[in-house]
């Protein structure tokens, strides 16, 4: 059986808002980084509380794409159209 992953992400943001929505309800604050294709790290922050979707505003990035990273383990692809 496959995990279900722990989070999902807008994969084509157009509105300059990228969505993250967790599987499950987590207290813990989440540390993220989002870098560029060449993997270098362009922006980080954290998520506190107890939080199943937030936004985060990604208006400063150019079109491209980009991976969103929380944990070590959890690395997602998106594209800024």
């Amino acid at each position: 059986m496959i995990p279900q992953a722990m989070l999902k992400i807008t994969e084509k943001v157009k509105d300059d808002i990228l969505e993250i929505i967790f599987s499950d309800k987590q207290l813990n604050t989440k540390s993220y980084s989002i870098l560029c294709e060449k993997g270098s790290e362009i922006m980080k922050g954290k998520i506190a509380g107890f939080t199943q979707r937030t936004c985060l505003y990604i208006g400063e990035l150019k079109k491209g794409k980009y991976q969103f990273q929380m944990d070590e383990q959890n690395v997602t692809t998106f594209e800024v159209l």
